[in-house]
């Protein structure tokens, strides 16, 4: 008892320590792909538009119908005889009261003007936008991921700069107390060192609140039983930005779901407009019946009787006031529409590739400002620390180039942040995040 007991603890804890594993960029990708609900919701909608191509195929298929019936009419047909025999009655009852048949019939539309076919391409073309609308959801899910990834980097690579900072603050701290208790600093530097000790550690508060919130969110996002913290990734400094604005903007005209999207609802204001043409036309239609009923086609004898019938229906439908006319005039005003929709639609796109483009150039070119900056004052530091022993600089002088040595660190890491956000704006602009 006490192994199964020590097992069970040990997977116990095993499964707490696998819950809480630190998540990375390519597994919240994966679970959001396997477990978003919106993404869920979708594949649930192609499902239903798959199932509709397959009825409107039916239709076009011979279908086979079964009826029975059974009937009783309180009077009957009453055939008067010409001429009538000693003995027997002037009139001949034909039937009975009761009527009861069976029947399997087999039906055919020879024609509709197109109109069968033209529902079932209707139906395809609302298939292929489901699955548009699903790879968009799909980009959308993967760029959420990435932005609330980037965010917790962002507040931890923050963190450990303020935590870097609280440190050598504290050092400072230690210096000025006993300097002070030395009496050769006044109690206003100890002041100074000490607030901005407690503007950090607020700072940290804040931070900590907001990663838990970023984790929250990605839960939410993936759909997790539990929170996961998210793993703290190595951002590699970027090389030379090399991406050219023309090759990208081909690509996003190729690739953009949203595009694809607004010409399936072209195609589908043709097929509206085709289908609303085939009222149009005559419906022609066969269809073939066995029976099985008593009385049959021999009313006088009034048995069970088997019989065949094979016949052709035509509708044709004369005048409606003209409403299958504005039903072809309605689908061609939406073609129009559509047509406006993508010309404004590849505009938008053509300058979402651009903004992220100049915003992926600047933070690049931003990135290098940066080091270069926070070369210069972690010098400044160095030297005014330097100073600060040989007491030629005051505390006030070190707190200024901490602070500014902080503020250099933390616009770099910025920088580096928004270089790969901006990366996956061109992703998601040239409809390539989810590969």
């Amino acid at each position: 008892m006490r192994i199964t007991l020590t097992a069970l603890v040990f997977l116990l804890f095993a499964g707490i320590g696998t819950a809480q594993n630190p998540l990375s960029l390519d597994e919240a990708l994966r679970l959001a792909r396997q477990n978003n609900l919106q993404l869920k919701k979708q594949q649930q909608k192609q499902k239903i538009a798959e199932m509709e191509v397959a009825i409107k195929r039916g239709q076009l298929l011979p279908s086979l119908d079964v009826s029975a019936t059974s009937s009783y009419t309180d009077e009957i047909a009453k055939f008067d005889l010409p001429f009538t025999l000693p003995g027997s009655p002037g009139q001949v009852e034909l039937g009975g009261h009761d009527r009861t048949e069976l029947a399997i019939g087999v039906r055919q539309p020879l024609f509709t003007g197109f109109r069968l076919q033209t529902q079932v391409d209707l139906a395809k073309t609302a298939l292929e936008s489901e699955q548009t609308l699903l790879a968009f959801l799909n980009q959308q899910t993967a760029y959420q991921v990435y932005l609330l990834f980037y965010q917790a980097q962002s507040l931890k690579k923050e963190r450990r700069i303020q935590a870097a900072s609280l440190a050598r603050l504290d050092v400072q701290l230690e210096q000025a107390r006993s300097l002070f208790k030395a009496a050769q600093v006044m109690a206003y530097d100890t002041l100074q060192v000490y607030n901005q000790t407690l503007q950090l550690k607020i700072l940290l508060d804040q931070n900590q609140r907001d990663q838990r919130l970023v984790d929250l969110q990605m839960a939410r996002l993936l759909d997790l039983p539990e929170v996961r913290p998210i793993t703290e990734a190595d951002l590699q400094k970027p090389s030379l930005f090399s991406l050219r604005l023309d090759s990208l903007k081909q690509t996003a005209t190729q690739r953009r779901p949203e595009l694809s999207g607004v010409r399936l609802g072209q195609r589908s204001a043709q097929l509206s407009r085709k289908l609303a043409k085939s009222s149009y036309f005559p419906d022609v239609g066969a269809e073939a019946k066995y029976h099985y009923a008593k009385p049959g086609l021999n009313q006088v004898a009034n048995e069970w009787m088997d019989y065949s019938t094979i016949g052709v229906s035509l509708q044709w439908n004369l005048w409606r006031w003209q409403q299958d006319r504005h039903r072809v005039e309605a689908a061609e005003v939406e073609y129009n529409r559509l047509t406006i929709e993508e010309r404004e639609l590849l505009r938008s796109i053509d300058y979402e590739v651009e903004r992220s483009w100049e915003n992926a150039n600047f933070a690049a070119k931003q990135i290098q400002l940066a080091e270069h900056l926070l070369a210069q004052q972690q010098e400044r530091y160095r030297i005014i620390g330097a100073q600060q022993r040989e007491g030629v600089a005051t505390t006030n002088d070190v707190i200024v180039a901490e602070a500014d040595l902080t503020q250099a660190e933390l616009q770099l890491q910025r920088a580096l942040i928004q270089y790969y956000l901006s990366q996956s704006e061109i992703l998601l602009a040239t409809g390539a995040i989810v590969e």
